[in-house]
C-alpha cells in the first residue's frame, strides 16, 4: 500500500461544513479535489441555504455535496470531522455542538469571542482528547516558510513592519469578498498576523501595548510588545488597495516579503525572490492545512501548525486590542456626533460597526438607525444622549436602541 492509499484510509467518513459565506464555499471546492467520494459532504447554512445549494449547481458540485438549514446531525460510530467558519460570534455556539457529539473541529479565526469563551472551548476538547484545530492558513504557505529561512539564517531581529489593508471591493477566488462589519478589524486580522509574526521570533507576541484609532477604527496601528523587537501592525479596511507586506529589519539588512498576490516576492539588498519558485506546481495552503487536519482526524499525527495555543494567544492579544479600542472608539465617536458635520464613510463604518456587533440587522434597519442617531445628536436632547454614550459600558446596546 502507498502513501496515497493509507491517506485514504485515513479520511474521514463525513466531514460537514457549518457556514453559507465565500470562504465556505471555498473550503467546499478545495475539498472536493482531494476527497474520495467515499466521504460525504454537507453544508449547514441557517440563512444561506438557498444560495449555497444554487451555487452547487453551478459547479456541478451538487451530486457531491448536500446543504442542511439546521446544524449537522452526527452520526454513532461513524468517522467525523467539522469544520466552522461562520459568523464569527457563532464560532462557540457550533463549536459547542460538535463538542457535544465528540466531533472533531477545525475552527476559523477568532475561536470565539473571548480569550476565556476560547480557552474554556480548548480545555473541554483536551480533557475528552478531541482534535481540536485553529485554522491558520498562513502557516501553511511556502511562501513564508521560504522567507522565515532566510530571515533566521540572517543576523539579530530589531524590528518588524507588518501592512496589512484591503480595499473597499476586490475578487477573491472569483467571488466578491466582503468583511463582516460587525468584527473589528483587530478580532478579524490579527489571528493571521500574529501566526505569521510568531514564526519569526523566539519569543512570542503577548500583548498589545498600544493602538492608534483613525477612520472610525476602518485604520489601526497597533504595537505590540515582543521583547525587544519593535513591531508595528497596520490593519485597513476599505483602503485604496490590497496590501500585504512584511518587513524585517535586523542589525544590517531590510528583508521584505510581499504577498498581496501570492506567492508574492522576498527582496533584500539588490536581490529579488520568487516567494515560492514552485507555486504553480504545489498544493496550496488550503488544502494542505485542510489535508492535514482531516489526516489527524482520522488517527495520523497531529501537524503543529494546527494548535489550538496559537489561536488561543491570538485571542488574548485581541482582548488586549479590545479595551484600547473602546476607550477610543467611543471619544472618537461622540466627538463625530456631536460637530454636527455631514455623515461620512468614516462616522457611517463606526456606526455600522456597532450596529453590527451581536445581532443581525437588515440594511434598511441599519440606515434607519444611523439616520435616526443623527436626528437626535442634532436635537436639544443631543448633548444629554452623548453623556450618556459616554457613560456606558455597552455602547452597542445603547446604539441599537434606534433599531427597534
Amino acid at each position: 500500500m502507498n502513501n496515497q492509499d493509507a491517506s485514504l484510509l485515513l479520511y474521514p467518513d463525513y466531514v460537514s461544513i457549518i457556514g453559507g459565506g465565500r470562504w465556505a464555499r471555498v473550503l467546499t471546492e478545495v475539498l472536493c479535489t482531494f476527497l474520495p467520494p467515499t466521504t460525504c459532504l454537507s453544508i449547514h447554512s441557517r440563512n444561506n441555504s438557498s444560495l449555497m445549494s444554487n451555487w452547487l449547481v453551478e459547479r456541478k458540485l451538487d451530486s457531491r455535496v448536500i446543504v442542511f438549514e439546521g446544524l449537522p446531525e452526527y452520526r454513532t460510530g461513524a468517522r467525523q470531522a467539522t469544520i466552522v467558519v461562520n459568523a464569527a460570534k457563532d464560532h462557540e455556539k457550533a463549536t459547542k455542538w460538535a463538542f457535544s457529539a465528540g466531533v472533531p473541529v477545525l475552527v476559523e479565526k477568532p475561536i470565539a469571542s473571548s480569550a476565556y469563551a476560547s480557552q474554556q472551548l480548548a480545555d473541554e476538547f483536551r480533557r475528552k482528547n478531541i482534535p481540536f484545530a485553529a485554522a491558520h492558513v498562513f502557516l501553511f504557505a511556502t511562501y513564508l516558510d521560504n522567507f522565515r529561512s532566510i530571515v533566521r539564517n540572517a543576523e539579530r531581529v530589531r524590528s518588524i513592519r507588518f501592512i496589512w489593508t484591503d480595499p473597499k471591493s476586490e475578487k477573491r477566488y472569483g467571488e466578491n469578498k466582503s468583511y463582516d462589519p460587525g468584527l473589528p478589524v483587530y478580532a478579524d486580522c490579527l489571528p493571521h498576523v500574529l501566526s505569521i509574526i510568531n514564526t519569526l521570533v523566539s519569543a512570542p507576541v503577548q500583548t498589545c501595548k498600544k493602538m492608534d484609532f483613525k477612520r472610525g477604527g476602518a485604520q489601526l496601528d497597533l504595537e505590540l510588545l515582543l521583547n525587544e523587537v519593535q513591531c508595528v501592525v497596520t490593519l485597513e479596511r476599505n483602503s485604496d488597495i490590497r496590501r500585504r507586506i512584511l518587513k524585517v529589519v535586523t542589525e544590517e539588512k531590510t528583508y521584505q516579503l510581499d504577498f498581496a498576490e501570492e506567492p508574492g516576492t522576498i527582496t533584500y539588498d539588490s536581490t529579488i525572490l520568487s516567494g515560492d519558485p514552485n507555486w504553480d506546481s504545489s498544493a496550496r495552503p488550503i488544502a494542505k492545512m485542510l489535508d492535514a487536519f482531516l489526516l489527524w482526524v482520522g488517527g495520523g499525527k497531529e501537524d503543529e501548525r494546527l494548535s489550538i495555543e496559537t489561536g488561543l494567544l491570538a485571542c488574548r492579544v485581541i482582548d488586549q486590542a479590545n479595551d484600547l479600542y473602546l476607550s477610543a472608539q467611543i471619544p472618537w465617536l461622540i466627538s463625530r456626533l456631536a460637530s454636527n458635520k455631514k455623515l461620512d464613510d468614516d462616522l457611517r463604518y463606526s456606526l455600522v460597526e456597532l450596529f453590527r456587533s451581536d445581532r443581525t440587522w437588515s440594511d434598511a434597519q441599519i440606515d434607519r438607525g444611523i439616520n435616526r442617531v443623527i436626528e437626535m445628536c442634532s436635537s436639544k436632547k443631543g448633548a444629554s444622549w452623548l453623556k450618556k454614550m459616554s457613560e456606558s459600558k455597552n455602547p452597542a446596546s445603547l446604539c441599537r436602541e434606534f433599531l427597534v
